[in-house]
């Protein structure tokens, strides 16, 4: 997962959820579905994984499944993806590979289960849409060949952060169209202030550009990147043409490494918009921010109101090995992952929001969201990072983010070298 470190989420959660997990009575836990398991016949499985930080998480929420059920996790991190990638890929179709596994979304998906790697968890994710609310767009984005494979460890919106302080400060209301956004923006920047936080590096690139693309042409956007129109296409251009016209205009801050950079001039007013995945919300936090109080967040409003509301959304799996001899139980503990208690232990322990429309949530933030992807009917797409071939999203990205430190460079032999990075995969494969 491409995201900001989540060393804060656990410092803020850990302490008082382990002592709830491990409760039998306590109201809303996952202990409290049923009795605890007997422990002598509890079975762990080690849970790989490239996210070093949710150690504890995984840990806490391993010993619930197996009070539950009888199976539960043991968190197994790489602290490397590309070394975590390599060891699964090398293993996916033996024996040998990890019961239990995080992977990626969309097109990161596809080449697990071609080979054959992954068990399908079709039969599951219909119970789990039929009895817990699980959204369809959500787990659509772990389907192949009409097939799932996956169960949402998370679900982050990329939605637009907004400094309240610095709204209330200079009258500004909640934007919901494309030239509401734009004049708070001018606002903002006549009076000092950035309008919106502004972040580069290896990765970071495809932000902005998805955004812009999503807001003109969100048909075009899902075209992309699967590869049936090019880069260099007039929905892309027309993208292009907006973020640099908002550049131009100065309403983007300084770019900074987004690796390393944790909100700090959108935590102190500087900057009063910030475009990020809702998994920033613990950096936010840890910033000394209180969600509701201090900041708030919408989902950005349609450039062309004829395409209607779109919003990003970034999602990441827990998958199982076809071939690993413990697979029967691991469909099982994934299967009691997703029940609802055991959800809302998850979602605080981590400082996350349920895909399942029972398991509700206490941040008023995402119940802000969530109430204006219902009212305004907004249509989810899946984050450039997934929805793309990463032979494709990794290099293209790291091309986006020449553009972010010069935004005056020449649009078509920019898009032309991007496109020339999609069609050398393209055309490699079969499409």
């Amino acid at each position: 997962m491409k995201t900001r470190p989540s060393k804060y989420v656990l410092a803020a959660a850990t302490a008082s959820l382990l002592a709830l997990v491990g409760t039998t009575s306590a109201p809303g836990t996952a202990a409290a579905l049923s009795p605890p398991h007997d422990a002598t016949s509890t079975t762990y499985l080690p849970l790989s994984n490239d996210k070093a930080p949710w150690t504890k998480g995984f840990n806490a929420i391993g010993k619930d499944l197996a009070s539950l059920d009888g199976v539960g996790w043991k968190a197994q991190p790489y602290s490397s993806t590309t070394a975590f990638q390599a060891v699964v890929r090398a293993a996916a179709t033996t024996s040998k590979a990890p019961p239990v596994f995080t992977w990626w979304s969309g097109q990161q998906l596809v080449p697990l289960v071609q080979s054959g790697a992954l068990a399908s968890l079709t039969s599951e994710v219909k119970v789990w849409e039929a009895k817990y609310g699980l959204n369809p767009d959500v787990e659509n984005a772990y389907k192949v060949n009409g097939n799932y494979y996956g169960a949402p460890l998370y679900t982050a919106d990329w939605v637009m952060y907004y400094n309240k302080k610095d709204f209330a400060k200079y009258h500004l209301s909640v934007p919901m169209t494309w030239s509401a956004l734009m004049h708070d923006a001018a606002v903002l920047k006549a009076n000092g202030v950035t309008p919106f936080d502004y972040y580069v590096n290896d990765w970071a690139g495809f932000i902005w550009f998805e955004q812009f693309l999503i807001e003109t042409n969100p048909s075009a956007y899902e075209q992309l990147v699967t590869g049936k129109i090019s880069y260099t296409s007039a929905p892309v251009v027309t993208a292009m043409e907006q973020w640099r016209k908002v550049a131009e205009l100065g309403y983007f801050a300084t770019p900074t490494n987004i690796d390393t950079e944790t909100g700090a001039r959108f935590a102190s007013g500087q900057a009063a918009m910030l475009l990020m995945g809702s998994w920033d919300e613990a950096a936010l936090i840890h910033d000394g921010m209180v969600p509701g109080k201090d900041f708030g967040a919408f989902i950005v409003p349609p450039i062309n109101p004829k395409v209607g509301w779109n919003m990003i959304f970034e999602t990441g799996p827990v998958v199982v090995s076809a071939h690993n001899a413990d697979k029967k139980e691991a469909i099982k503990s994934v299967d009691t992952f997703m029940k609802p208690a055991v959800q809302v232990v998850w979602d605080k322990l981590m400082a996350f929001t349920s895909a399942e429309s029972s398991v509700k949530t206490t941040d008023p933030t995402a119940i802000a969201v969530r109430t204006e992807i219902k009212t305004n009917k907004v249509h989810l797409l899946n984050r450039y990072w997934e929805a793309t071939p990463p032979q494709i999203a990794v290099p293209v990205s790291t091309q986006l983010s020449k553009f972010i430190l010069n935004p005056t460079l020449s649009l078509k032999p920019f898009l032309q070298s991007l496109q020339h990075i999609a069609a050398s995969y393209w055309s490699s494969v079969k499409k």
